[in-house]
Formats: structure tokens, C-alpha cells, sequence
């Protein structure tokens, strides 16, 4: 696993006894986040275990040791992990299941929560859903959610409402870079390719032109030079995509499987929504993208990450 350019725990466990430590996010209001599970223990082996947390009730300052605070524990406790229970055999096959494959945790917050979990599990992937009143097929930001994106220390998954997965698994990786660090574009594609390649499927690289973000006349032309240049940056890193692809598969010392196809596509436009929707998604797709550099093994999003998140159609991993 040294040989790997980025983020392993990110990748099956090629070669290891271990699978993919995927936890979840128990959301009462949707099973989208056990549903991604579910997707990828149909692609890769993976253990799975879902994670559900309320704010402790005002009997715990008496200590937790007090009657009404533990017949609340047990009671709620007892509740979810039921709730747990049936999405879990609706969705994931058993020998998915981690051996404690549901727990409750009390206190605030709860992003905090989750990743002391995330700890306790060695975690590799944290998966979380959408608000439930995102539109279907797309993804709104829980609090939770919008923490992690600022914090998780572990690469973090979201999944967009009610969003419809292909049975097979993954069929193709997706990555798009949406700025114009070269080597953060570059290191991301390594990471597409390689969880491409290990998987077997197909691989597209996507450009989406900054042009979207900026909603006036005059801010667009005071920006227009800085919207060239990532234009022409943008083309030159998909030019180079192949070649990154052939030299990630050299350093894993994995050869290209004859059916790995690799896709290059740049989208420009006046908003994300046109600009997304000119691809083709697929049920089978999922999508990466890198986090920024600012706080070195931390998930750190921006706000043009988030914007765009609310438009991506398909499930979506965001890594270190």
C-alpha cells in the first residue's frame, strides 16, 4: 500500500485480509447514506457500520448515572438500532454487516461524535446523506454534513436525495477539479485512476469552467483573464490525463486493463446546473473530489465545492 500516490484508505484493500471500515451516519429522515453502503459492498468487500447520535436530555446533568438518564439511553438507543436494523437488511447483505454494526452515541456534537466513532471503527470512509427537502437526485447539506466537509480527517461520502444506484456497483469513476491548482488537479486524477484500475471500470476526468461563479456582467470581465487561463490549464491537464493514467498504473505496477477507457471532457457555462447537466451521468457513476490544501489530512471544502455539490447527480467522495 506505500506505493499508492494518495489516500489508501480511500481504496479497496487489494492484497489485505481487511475490507473497506465504512461508517455511516444514521439520518431518521432518509436511508440515502445506507443505500451508498449498500452500493459499495456491492462493488468492493466492505464492513459496515452505522452510527446514530441524540443530544443527551437535560436528566444527564444529574449524571449518567441517574435513573431517568439511563431509561432514556435504553429507550432511545434501543429505538434506533431497530430503525438501524431494518434498513440494513432491506439494503446491505449480511456479511457486510460489522460485527457491532450499529451503535448510539449521546452528546453534542454531533459531527464530533461521528468522527470519535470513525476512530474507535478505523474508519476509512465516512458516508452521510442530504437534507430531506433536497430536490430528488440531488444533494442538500445537513448541518452535520456541511461540519464534515470542514473538519472529518478521513475522506467523507455524500449522498444525494432519494438518488438511484446501479445494482452491478460502481461501474465508472468520475473526478472533476473545479479550480486551477495544477497539482491538486494532478493528484487527483492518480487517485481516480487508481481506484479505476483496481475496480476494473471506466474512468472520466471532467474540467467545469469557474465562468459559473460569477453571476455579473462586470465581475465576469474583470475575471474574464483569470477564466482564460484556467480554460487553457484545463486542457492541458486533460491532455496529460492518459499520461498520468499509464504512470499511476506503472507505480501501483497494475497494467491497464484492455476495456480502461478514459474519458476527458471540459464544461463551461452561465450556472452549475446547465454546466452539470451537459453530462451524461450514469446509475453506476460516483464522483471524487479533492479537498483544499489549507489544513494538510483534513477535508476542507470551499465555496465553490459547495455550490457545485448541490448539483452532482451521483454520489460524491471528498478526500483529504
Amino acid at each position: 500500500m506505500d506505493s499508492y500516490p494518495l489516500a489508501p484508505e480511500l481504496l479497496p484493500h487489494v492484497g489485505q485480509e481487511r475490507p473497506l471500515h465504512v461508517l455511516v451516519g444514521w439520518d431518521q429522515s432518509g436511508e440515502e447514506a445506507v443505500e451508498f453502503a449498500a452500493w459499495l459492498a456491492r462493488t468492493t468487500a466492505c464492513s459496515i457500520r452505522v452510527v446514530s447520535t441524540a443530544p443527551r436530555p437535560w436528566s444527564s446533568l444529574r449524571g449518567k448515572k441517574s435513573k431517568q438518564y439511563k431509561k432514556w439511553f435504553k429507550k432511545t438507543e434501543s429505538k434506533r438500532i431497530d430503525a438501524i436494523r431494518s434498513a440494513l437488511k432491506e439494503h446491505v447483505p449480511h456479511k457486510a454487516w460489522d460485527d457491532e454494526w450499529a451503535v448510539f452515541r449521546d452528546g453534542a456534537p454531533r459531527h464530533e461524535l461521528i468522527s470519535e466513532e470513525a476512530q474507535r471503527f478505523h474508519a476509512d470512509l465516512i458516508l452521510l446523506g442530504s437534507k430531506s427537502k433536497a430536490k430528488k437526485g440531488r444533494f442538500l447539506a445537513t448541518s452535520t454534513a456541511d461540519a464534515m466537509m470542514h473538519y472529518s480527517p478521513i475522506s467523507v461520502g455524500l449522498a444525494p436525495r432519494a438518488v438511484k444506484l446501479s445494482k452491478k456497483g460502481i461501474t465508472r469513476v468520475n473526478y472533476a477539479f473545479l479550480d486551477e491548482r495544477e497539482e491538486a488537479s494532478a493528484r487527483g486524477m492518480r487517485v481516480a485512476a487508481t481506484v479505476a484500475m483496481l475496480l476494473d471500470v471506466d474512468l472520466r476526468i471532467m474540467a467545469f469552467s469557474p465562468k459559473q461563479t460569477y453571476s455579473y456582467e462586470a465581475e465576469l470581465k474583470a475575471h474574464a483573464p483569470l477564466i482564460d487561463e484556467w480554460n487553457e490549464s484545463s486542457l492541458a491537464l486533460l491532455d496529460r490525463a492518459r499520461d498520468c493514467v499509464s504512470d499511476t498504473a506503472a507505480a501501483l505496477g497494475i497494467p491497464e486493463p484492455k476495456n480502461f477507457e478514459v474519458e476527458t471532457c471540459v464544461s463551461a457555462g452561465d450556472g452549475w446546473k446547465p454546466v452539470v447537466n451537459s453530462q451524461k451521468w450514469k446509475k453506476g457513476d460516483i464522483l471524487f473530489l479533492d479537498s483544499q490544501p489549507t489544513e494538510p489530512a483534513r477535508v476542507l471544502t470551499n465555496a465553490r465545492t459547495e455550490d457545485f455539490l448541490t448539483h452532482a447527480p451521483v454520489p460524491v467522495v471528498i478526500f483529504p
